[in-house]
């Protein structure tokens, strides 16, 4: 059986399409854990608190876990040993800053979940978004690390969604409980 990890060897930037609601929850801790061990985890989240973030991890090796909350998100006990925020939804250098402090100082292998494009682009406009997209996973595939962005791709425009596209390795299309992958080869065809 090929596992998500098989597909997408390789790939440092993934585009994870998939309805609201966190339907995608397991296909995530899937691009997170499979096929390294012990991966540091970060994940930058408009919605979820740190607890929620720790909890989707819950039976896994790990090493650290990170979370980068967004604007006024919960705060409660998590067992999180690093808790960053950034206090403004709109702060996309303030955000900037935070994923790359955390990429120059935790040690490979690291894994980086966005939840969610859908939220940040319902606080900057398309083209802020992209430029910000493009330093971050720039700084990601520097770092040797792998991350995964959320979106629901029905929330935007078609072309917007295309735009974003080109700056991923690949793309994972959450449909029910199967998906599709296609990477940045078949996409350039």
């Amino acid at each position: 059986m090929t596992t998500i990890a098989t597909q997408l060897d390789g790939a440092t930037n993934i585009l994870l399409e998939e309805p609201p609601l966190g339907h995608g929850r397991d296909l995530s801790t899937s691009l997170l854990t499979d096929g390294v061990s012990e991966p540091n985890v970060i994940f930058v989240t408009y919605t979820r608190g740190p607890g929620d973030c720790v909890a989707q991890l819950e039976g896994y090796e790990t090493g650290d876990i990170g979370v980068i909350m967004v604007g006024e998100g919960r705060q409660e006990e998590s067992g999180v040993r690093t808790v960053e925020s950034v206090s403004s939804p709109s702060d996309l250098t303030g955000l900037g800053i935070k994923i790359g402090q955390f990429l120059s100082t935790w040690p490979e292998p690291v894994h980086l979940s966005f939840e969610s494009l859908t939220a940040m682009l319902q606080y900057v406009d398309f083209q802020t978004a992209y430029e910000f997209l493009h330093a971050v996973t720039g700084q990601i595939h520097a770092a040797n690390a792998r991350a995964h962005f959320h979106i629901d791709p029905e929330a935007h425009k078609p072309e917007h969604v295309a735009g974003l596209t080109s700056l991923f390795d690949a793309v994972v299309t959450l449909e029910g409980d199967s998906y599709t992958v296609t990477t940045r080869k078949l996409l350039e065809s």
